[in-house]
């Protein structure tokens, strides 16, 4: 029991307010048509789609501020607190989207509400997962720590995959007359409850974890700032390949495919969804292959890879079956992977203790939040304004690029002791 206590515990309380907080975002992308319908337009149509997707990017935006804010306080107060904070807000966030009144019911108040919530809901995903990233490599044996690290991002790719599959049960048992009426709640409300759950088991969290210790002013969000801006801008830079490439298969893909008649809608969201699934098995793989051979050559191979099947993964949709489309797509997802998790750990190595809150907060939610949440509509636009529909895979190969160029400026930290 002991044992469990302080090794499992840790790992549990870390990774479940993951699967939350991204559960909810999984959960938005699906119901984003309905949303647009009751908060944003009550005729429908694509302003109110528009609409609501604007509002899913401002909560991507809002992570970098998260994770800021939970990065200072995990730094100051303690990871714990920020940890429970986090689930608090998000528990808290979605729930009360599950309560408002529509646009029909109280007018502009609705979307002016819903939009508050959404940037609470995105506050709270930036600061959650450099958090509970930083708090599991903290608590791991010194050469396990890619490998506990990868459950942190392995949960969030799984609350993804539950709150897009919740959202489809959702219109597979209700009626869109149901759901628009009621039965959206449904989903959101059920998030108090499991916030509940996660609160308390952070909250008895083991006793002989490390306490960390009381900074003094000034804050570690201000010393990070001044003591490391080029390590800020370079662990950003080092996550805009992974973190591109990801929200590319991961977001972007269904909507490519099925908007460029290459799949039906139910085979796009397929493929997708085998992407993803890939994505999530592989990371406590890569984080494994981390700890033997690196954090350096596991981002160096996957970047390279990508970058150079980049044209031909296109071309490949473009030109393919359905068959082919897959293989291609579960060919990528591995690729990316590969470099997916050791990226995520080797920045938060590279920031001393005190500051690694703060540090990782803020440059890995640049890369993900900034870079990896414009992904979509960087890709769409390049496709728009160039007539190519293989245009998307430039963005792959200058993202890719400046990963690579700043993977060599860094040293690897994989058989180093945790500053």
């Amino acid at each position: 029991m002991g044992r469990f206590r302080s090794r499992f515990l840790p790992l549990l309380a870390g990774v479940s307010g993951n699967l939350m907080e991204w559960y909810d975002f999984g959960l938005y992308g699906v119901l984003a048509a309905t949303l647009g319908k009751l908060f944003f337009s009550d005729s429908g149509g694509f302003m109110g789609l528009l609409s609501a997707y604007g509002v899913f990017a401002a909560g991507y935006l809002a992570r970098v501020a998260g994770g800021t804010i939970l990065g200072h306080i995990g730094d100051r107060f303690g990871r714990r607190r920020a940890l429970l904070l986090s689930a608090l807000v998000m528990a808290l966030a979605t729930f009360l989207v599950g309560c408002l009144p529509t646009i029909q019911t109280i007018g502009i108040a609705a979307p002016v509400l819903f939009t508050i919530f959404r940037l609470l809901q995105g506050l709270s995903v930036g600061g959650e997962f450099t958090t509970s990233l930083s708090y599991l490599i903290e608590h791991a044996p010194s050469n396990r720590r890619a490998f506990h690290g990868s459950f942190a991002a392995m949960s969030a790719t799984a609350g993804l995959l539950l709150g897009s599959a919740t959202g489809n049960i959702l219109f597979s048992v209700f009626t869109s007359e149901e759901i628009l009426e009621w039965a959206w709640r449904i989903p959101f409300l059920l998030s108090l409850p499991l916030g509940i759950v996660i609160g308390v088991l952070r909250r008895v969290l083991p006793a002989d974890a490390p306490l960390e210790p009381a900074c003094k002013a000034p804050s570690p969000v201000v010393r990070v700032l001044k003591e490391h801006p080029c390590l800020l801008i370079r662990g950003a830079l080092l996550g805009w390949g992974a973190a591109a490439s990801f929200y590319l298969v991961a977001v972007f893909l269904s909507s490519y495919l099925a908007t460029e008649r290459y799949l039906d809608q139910k085979s796009a969201l397929a493929t997708q969804t085998l992407a993803v699934a890939l994505i999530m098995i592989a990371m406590p793989v890569s984080g494994l292959l981390a700890d033997l051979f690196g954090r350096k050559k596991m981002v160096l191979v996957s970047s390279t890879a990508c970058l150079g099947f980049a044209f031909p993964f296109f071309v490949m949709l473009e030109k393919g079956g359905w068959e082919g489309d897959f293989l291609a797509t579960g060919f990528f997802a591995i690729l990316v992977a590969v470099g997916f998790t050791p990226y995520q750990i080797w920045i938060a190595e590279q920031f001393p203790f005190e500051l690694r809150g703060s540090g990782l907060g803020i440059s890995y939610n640049i890369a993900a939040g900034f870079f990896g949440g414009t992904t979509p509509l960087v890709a769409t636009a390049l496709i728009q304004f160039s007539g190519y529909p293989v245009a998307p895979a430039a963005l792959v190969v200058v993202s890719s690029l400046a990963t690579i160029c700043t993977a060599w400026t860094l040293k690897d930290t994989a058989h180093k002791s945790l500053g």
